[in-house]
């Protein structure tokens, strides 16, 4: 079964243009210090993942916040302490941090739906759930989303993840991506990046849907650094529906640069998160 709404024909008013995405790549002035730029915090890993919170981590790096914290197990920061000598190691997450991404190779168990429901009732910045964080929702309850919050929530949920918070059938979702994204946010009052070929963006009322990208990103660890981009984006200013808009948008540009080098068939999402900076130079230039 095709679990993508790629043959899908989305109305042209949601269209991604590139000159929407230059805007969220503004110049730099030349004044300014890290903590101009915002602090982007990765609640990641577990030790049968430690790759999830290197990508998601890296992903951040390159995103042009000014911070990043990764929050994990010790034998996750032990193995990665010293590839990424910028991050900041930390072993709860940092409610400072302007946006905080959790989920990405975590494990599914209720301590990470507790961390969960805690950050949703504490924090008061951007949260990004992806990964175990949608799955442990699933598990445990979809309710914690109706709690009354402070923060801003995104989830990006790929069709299967997202037909598990639903309930409601791969296909059924398949044949109608854009409402079934639009009434789940709207109910839930959340922010949903429903990720395909084609990857939706709404807020229940605004709704984009972004087109760039190559096969490329149909591995594993595309999702891990996309969430780690958002992640970083929302840090250094950007509300979350652009945050997740300007990410898809900038992978799928650097999936096509990538895709060119590498072919779809040997392409990495390491080799994708090396040409990011091709694909933002693109978008700046």
């Amino acid at each position: 079964m095709n679990n993508d709404f790629s043959q899908s024909v989305f109305p042209e008013e949601y269209n991604v243009y590139e000159s929407d995405i230059k805007s969220f790549y503004p110049e730099r002035a030349r004044n300014t210090h890290k903590g101009t730029y915002g602090s982007a915090n990765i609640v990641a890993g577990s030790v049968k993942y430690i790759g999830a919170a290197a990508l998601a981590a890296e992903a951040a790096l390159r995103s042009g916040c000014g911070y990043v914290k990764l929050t994990s197990c010790e034998y996750v920061k032990l193995a990665l302490a010293a590839k990424y000598p910028q991050v900041i190691f930390l072993d709860e997450p940092d409610l400072n941090s302007q946006a905080i991404a959790v989920g990405m190779g975590s494990g599914v168990n209720k301590e990470l739906y507790n961390l969960i429901e805690r950050l949703l009732s504490e924090y008061t910045g951007t949260m990004i759930i992806d990964a175990d964080g949608l799955n442990v929702i699933a598990e445990y309850g979809i309710s914690l989303l109706n709690a009354v919050r402070k923060c801003r929530v995104l989830l990006t949920p790929h069709v299967k993840e997202f037909s598990r918070l639903t309930g409601i059938n791969v296909n059924e979702i398949l044949k109608r991506p854009i409402e079934s994204a639009c009434a789940f946010a709207k109910e839930y009052g959340v922010i949903l990046l429903l990720k395909g070929a084609d990857s939706i963006i709404t807020d229940g009322k605004r709704t984009s849907v972004n087109t760039r990208g190559t096969t490329a990103l149909a591995k594993g660890g595309s999702g891990d650094m996309l969430s780690g981009y958002i992640c970083g984006t929302a840090a250094r200013g950007l509300e979350p529906f652009e945050s997740a808009l300007c990410s898809a948008y900038t992978l799928g540009v650097s999936a096509e640069i990538t895709s060119k080098e590498k072919t779809d068939y040997c392409a990495t999402a390491k080799d994708i998160l090396k040409n990011l900076h091709k694909a933002v130079k693109l978008l700046t230039k």
